[in-house]
């Protein structure tokens, strides 16, 4: 029986330690895979196979993209009070007022640009600054 020697060193070289590089998923790609993992339909196992991705992304996933892209929002809201429901109804009448006075706004936006479109094309008058224009 033939021995077969090694040479043990604490040389790397010729080696290298490639990092993962979770740049190549997109965010679409992680927020779907939290979903899924989160609702039950895959898990870990699962996803490292299907997706190729690196024994420790259990880690990666609770402290990274789980945090950052779960869906879940965690809000605990009190009851109103009598006080902050009269309020909240002033709050909605001041709403409707300043969504009236945005809406007359781009209704004289528009017609400020419509104005203007039509006093350089039928009138020949340079109105709006042109990109790379000497002053």
């Amino acid at each position: 029986m033939e021995q077969i020697s090694t040479n043990l060193t604490d040389s790397m070289e010729g080696f290298h330690v490639e990092k993962p590089n979770y740049s190549r998923f997109e965010a679409s790609f992680r927020r779907w895979l939290v979903a899924e993992i989160d609702s039950g339909r895959m898990n870990f196992d699962e996803a490292k196979r299907r997706f190729k991705l690196p024994s420790h992304f259990s880690v990666l996933y609770r402290q990274s993209w789980q945090p950052r892209y779960s869906d879940e929002l965690h809000v605990s809201l009190s009851s109103m009070t009598s006080q902050e429901r009269s309020d909240n109804k002033k709050l909605e009448q001041r709403i409707k007022e300043l969504e009236k006075q945005l809406e007359y706004a781009q209704m004289k936006n528009i017609a400020i640009n419509t104005l203007i479109d039509v006093a350089e094309t039928e009138l020949k008058i340079s109105i709006r600054k042109t990109s790379g224009s000497k002053q």
